[in-house]
Parts: structure tokens; sequence; C-alpha cells
């Protein structure tokens, strides 16, 4: 299954005050889309001066928020905020709200990629001359994948973390008895770091997607990272024929798993997803002449 794996207490959704300081002083939690949830991370950078080099969207993994396992996306938001880039970290509904469904899961990879497209929608009218990059984390990497089949000219850099590929894969994960009581009763409850209730409409919701096939129309770049020891099975070949990405890049961690170690204490490999990508971006972000 697409999962990353346990979550720790202080890293699930919130919606308290950012300390303001340093490079989160500039975040903003906001709806978009009448209640989708979000941080706007505008950078260090004057309301009145530069643009920012870019904007970025970050794409959640399954069940997870905005802030990702081990805050990887809340440290990603900071690195690049030094570097003079705005960001949008957004929640995914049906996913997100954790604890106050009772880990319910409602989404479908349709709905994942309206949440995308919300997302990259807010970024195009706040920075409407920007490039703008988008990064996902295991299933929001296949979201990430699927949002930019649909808008391929619309972004600049596309970087995928732990990616999965054909959401219907959740299908091959799951004992059969747990799909048959799905399927029969329209949920089921399944054990994973928490237990999680899986309902009808989000297993049936991974159904039917073609994300590489799209991807053919892109021409931006492209990286995808990785760790050696990932559970989920490696989707680069498929990624890379499929695309028409320039540059394009695989990084591969030796002895990182799927969420890269970010809860263990002292661990290298997060640091090493975050510098690499923030070193992709300025690479390959075209810049304004």
């Amino acid at each position: 299954m697409f999962i990353n794996q346990p979550i720790c207490r202080t890293c699930i959704f919130f919606l308290s005050i950012v300390v303001a300081t340093g490079a989160l002083a500039n975040e903003q939690h906001i709806m978009i889309d009448s209640d989708l949830m979000a941080i706007h991370n505008m950078g260090n950078i004057a309301k009145e001066g530069p643009a920012p080099k870019a904007a970025v969207l970050m794409i959640h993994g399954w069940a997870s928020q905005m802030n990702e396992v081990g805050d990887m996306y809340l440290r990603l938001a900071e690195q690049l905020a030094e570097q003079g880039y705005a960001s949008l970290r957004i929640n995914i509904r049906g996913e997100s709200e954790r604890e106050k469904t009772n880990f319910k899961m409602n989404s479908t990879f349709g709905s994942r990629i309206a949440d995308a497209q919300a997302g990259l929608n807010f970024l195009r009218e706040q920075y409407p001359d920007t490039p703008i990059a988008v990064v996902g984390f295991s299933l929001g990497g296949a979201t990430a994948m699927a949002l930019t089949g649909n808008n391929p000219d619309k972004i600049s850099s596309l970087v995928l973390w732990s990616s999965a590929g054909d959401p219907a894969e959740m299908l091959n994960s799951m004992p059969a008895d747990v799909v048959n009581e799905i399927l029969n009763k329209g949920e089921a409850k399944v054990q994973e770091w928490v237990e999680l209730t899986i309902t009808r409409q989000h297993l049936l919701g991974m159904l039917g997607y073609d994300i590489f096939t799209p991807l053919e129309k892109y021409q931006g770049a492209l990286l995808s990272i990785r760790g050696t020891d990932d559970f989920v099975t490696p989707q680069e070949s498929k990624i890379f024929a499929s695309a028409n990405a320039s540059p394009e890049e695989s990084y591969l961690i030796s002895g990182a798993d799927h969420i890269y170690h970010s809860l263990a204490p002292d661990s290298p490999y997060v640091a090493r997803v975050i510098t690499h990508t923030v070193r992709w971006l300025n690479d390959t972000i075209p810049v304004k002449r």
C-alpha cells in the first residue's frame, strides 16, 4: 500500500501558528477552493521586492498531511524560502483530516488531482509571471505526474520523492478479504501506523487512471529521488520512458527507505533529499532575462 510509515504525533496536521522567525516568517495558513487548507510561504522576499525565482507546489503522500512525515515539507519550504522561492503546501481532502474523521479515507485519485490543480491555480494567480515547480511524495508523486500531464506547459520542473506509480496498485497491496469487506460493506479497517478506515469510494477511486501516457507532452525538468530500501516498486523506468523531459535525473540514495528514515534521530537522508531538490531547482528553473 502507498503508506508513509509511522507518523510522529507532533507531525500530525495542525492549524497552530508557525513561529514567525527566519524563513518561516512569511507563512500564512489559508483556504483555497473554499475549504482546501494550505500553507503559503512567500519566501524571504519583501512585498515590494523582486518576484520569487519560482513557486513550488508540494503534494503529500497517502493518508499524510501538508507538512509531511517528519516535517519533510516544512523543512523543504524553509530551505526554499532562504533560496528565494515561494511555496504552497496543500492538504488533500478526504485524507489529511486524520483524527478529525477517525482516520477515514474518503478521497479518490480524481479528488487528489483536483486538489493539486487548485493549488497550481492558486500559485499561477499569485505569481503569474513566475515559473512553477511541483514536488510530490509517494502517492503525491503519482498525483504530481497526473497534474503535470494535465498541465505540461504550466510546470517548469517536476520533482518526485519515493514516487508511486499506478494508483490502482493499492488493490494489489491489500489482502483479498479486506478488499471484499470494503466492496461488500462499504468500508473496512486496516492497521497501519494507526487504524485507518478505507472506504469503498476511496478504494474504487484509485482505479482507471493512466498517469504515464500524458507525460509525453511534458518537456520541462524532471528529477526522481528514491532510497535503495524503498518498499514501493521503482517507477523510474516508466516515468522517464513516458516523459519528454529535459533535463532529467534519477537520484538513488543508498540505505534510505521510503520515508528516508525521517523519524530516526540524526538521520542524514532527509537533508540530502532536500539539498538535492533545492540544488536541482536552482540548476533547472529558467532564469528571467
